[in-house]
This record gives C-alpha cells, structure tokens and sequence, in this order.
C-alpha cells in the first residue's frame, strides 16, 4: 500500500465527514494519541503508524482503518480498470 495515497484518501474522507459535522475517525483519536504519540504529523507518517499499530487499537478504530484500506484497494483496482 502507498501511504501517502493512502494518506490523502483519509484527508479526503476526513474532510467529507467534516462538512456533515462527523468525524469519521473519531473512533481513532485516542488510540492515536497513545499508540503514536511521539511520531511527527505529515507526509503519511500517523496513518502509517495507525496502521502497523491496528492489532493495538480500539475494536472502532480498527473497524475504520479497515473500511477505509477496503475503500483504498477499490480505488486502485478501478484505477488500474480506467486509466486516465
């Protein structure tokens, strides 16, 4: 997987959801807090933690980490479908 595709796609969901009033990763906001505490925010580099630190984290933020990696792979299955 490419963390910083993947990345930009949890900015775009986040961003999403903000405009509803939801934050769609809330469920991940103390898991982050604890599991990635000490690693500098950019270029991909929380997601990246969130996601080699997953089998640590909350049943909920695990439950959106792998929603939103499921929604990555179709992404770039459709991509590779539909080139540009």
């Amino acid at each position: 997987m490419k963390p910083l595709l993947f990345a930009s796609l949890m900015a775009l969901a986040f961003a999403a959801g903000a405009k509803d009033g939801k934050d769609p990763f809330a469920a991940c906001h103390a898991d982050l807090e604890v599991l990635c505490k000490d690693v500098k925010p950019g270029e991909g580099r929380l997601v990246k933690c969130m996601m080699e630190k997953r089998s640590r984290a909350s049943s909920g933020c695990q439950a959106v980490l792998a929603e939103k990696e499921q929604k990555e792979k179709q992404w770039q299955q459709n991509k590779v479908k539909h080139p540009q």
